[in-house]
């Protein structure tokens, strides 16, 4: 059996090798070999007429994807020509003219970057293009007569449209495939980052983990990505931000609660800012690089720069920075409080918690993007700093070990489950009498129960919401969840473009989570293994 596990084992490489070749050698294929940026058209109209020229990855034209000609003049033959802008034109129509009549066509020319020009003389068009309706074609000496009753005369390539170049067609997939396969067979999945992390169970900054709540950050960014993918489109992903924001506050809350007197050591805070700012930019940069400085937006890039500006999905960093520079004044006031009573520092900081709220809900705490004010969501985060020290007080009373300790943290998980639960049902809106609670308007209640959920995973460490939220895939997204969180976007319109272009399909809102979901962690897990990861060691 040990043999035989070891020698699948060895195989893998070889499998996935000849994956990757044909996958290779199937886009090349489209992408390459089916790519052209002219088509020549040399004919003679009886009329002044214009021909249209339709290319597609599959037999279905639309007015999206053709190019006219200039105009033919009557009785003369000329050679006009289209730009398609390197497209692929795996299949291709050729409307000639809006009238029926009487058209000589003497050949095509299709015109590569990649390739020498592929030629169609009249012999190849009667060979190898079907006449549409109405239309019949007659080879003669040098030309092609093509006679047609309809008002839209065409005919249609038929097959699939490609060069056949030794070099792009197979030499280059099999040199691909060759680095590949000296790359897989030498690759360690238990010393890939993004798969060592889940294995080994990364520690916090802290010295501490919590299985669960790598799951929960996985859960948050599935939840965004469901509402971005049109399964929830009313709130789900705003309850995924608010896990987000409030896992942040209960973790960076764990040092100054274990430790309070770190809020006055400037040692101690300048290597935690330093570790924020290499937590966020290199990750974040990457991406504002590509958005806004690549397509030469500069004033725009200089503000994300600066956080001071978050468009689209992209305001909840300036938010996260925002949240980075309050925890110090925080900490130092709780430190202060401390020394007099617990309770105090507690029932302080739940006081912030109530007038940040409110005060965003006026519009006094603010921050820009997307060509108005954001709210700043600074209560949730404090949510999150709340039960980080109510967690770590309960951890220090004597009877939470015991039996009746036991009984209260069952009770706690059970009650996180109901609390996951309800606001779920709340960001679906599928019950009516629910929507004055929109977690959109009323994220003071939503944050502080995302905090709760927290809080309770944390506490109850052997409940079915802690072992839901520590199964594995969850906790693959959760460990490269920053990363999937930026990247998501991008991947959903990029499958979005392939399925149409290639396919002519339209994702439906499953199979768009799905595959956009996958596409997404494998960049995902590359971008936190390579860029994220080594900043944070």
């Amino acid at each position: 059996m040990t043999w035989s596990f070891r020698g699948v084992k060895s195989l893998l490489p070889v499998f996935g090798t000849i994956l990757f070749f044909f996958v290779i050698k199937l886009t090349i294929s489209y992408t390459v070999c089916s790519s052209f940026f002219r088509v020549f058209v040399d004919a003679q109209f009886e009329q002044n007429e214009t021909v249209q020229v339709y290319y597609a990855a599959r037999p279905i034209f639309s007015e999206e994807k053709s190019k006219r000609t200039q105009e033919y003049p009557a009785s003369v033959r000329e050679t006009h020509r289209v730009e398609i802008n390197n497209h692929v034109a795996r299949n291709l129509r050729i409307d000639l003219g809006d009238n029926p009549g009487i058209v000589r066509l003497y050949g095509f020319r299709l015109a590569s970057f990649f390739f020498p020009e592929m030629h169609f003389s009249a012999r190849d068009i009667v060979e190898q293009f079907v006449p549409g309706p109405g239309v019949t074609l007659q080879l003669q000496a040098d030309y092609v007569e093509v006679r047609s009753s309809s008002t839209d005369p065409y005919i249609q390539f038929q097959g699939g449209l490609q060069h056949r170049g030794f070099f792009l067609s197979w030499a280059l997939p099999l040199l691909l495939s060759l680095c590949f396969y000296l790359f897989v067979s030498s690759f360690f999945t238990a010393h890939f980052p993004a798969f060592a992390d889940v294995v080994q169970q990364k520690q916090s900054s802290a010295g501490l983990h919590f299985a669960a709540l790598d799951g929960i950050r996985g859960f948050a960014a599935l939840a965004v990505l469901a509402e971005h993918v049109g399964i929830m489109a009313n709130g789900i992903g705003a309850l995924g931000v608010h896990l987000f924001f409030a896992l942040s506050g209960f973790l960076l809350a764990i040092p100054f609660v274990r430790q309070p007197e770190r809020a006055l050591s400037p040692a101690y805070m300048r290597a935690y800012m330093l570790r924020r700012l290499k937590r966020i930019i290199p990750m974040y940069y990457s991406i504002i690089t590509v958005l806004f400085l690549f397509r030469h937006k500069n004033p725009e890039v200089i503000r994300h720069y600066l956080f001071l500006q978050g468009d689209g999905y992209l305001w909840t960093v300036p938010q996260e920075m925002f949240f980075y520079l309050v925890l110090p004044v925080v900490v130092c006031v709780l430190y202060v409080l401390l020394q007099v009573r617990k309770w105090v520092a507690m029932l302080a900081l739940l006081f912030c918690i109530v007038v940040s709220t409110h005060l965003a809900h006026r519009g006094l705490i603010t921050l820009y993007g997307n060509g108005d004010h954001w709210r700043v969501l600074v209560g949730i985060f404090l949510s999150g700093m709340f039960f980080s020290y109510l967690y770590h007080f309960f951890q220090e009373q004597p009877f939470w070990q015991e039996r009746s300790g036991g009984g209260c943290r069952r009770v706690l998980a059970q009650a996180g489950i109901l609390a996951l639960v309800f606001l779920v049902v709340v960001a679906s809106r599928k019950i009516v009498w629910l929507h004055p609670l929109d977690i959109y308007q009323n994220f003071g209640y939503s944050g502080f129960l995302a905090a709760f959920i927290i809080f309770a995973a944390v506490s109850a460490q052997q409940s079915i919401l802690t072992r839901c939220m520590a199964w594995t895939p969850l906790r693959a997204v959760g460990i490269v969840g920053f990363s999937f969180y930026l990247l998501h976007p991008t991947f959903i319109v990029f499958c979005d473009e392939i399925a149409r272009y290639y396919f002519n399909v339209d994702l439906s809102p499953v199979s768009r989570f799905i595959v956009s979901g996958l596409v997404t962690y494998c960049f995902a897990a590359f971008t936190y293994s390579y860029i994220e990861r080594p900043f944070m060691k």
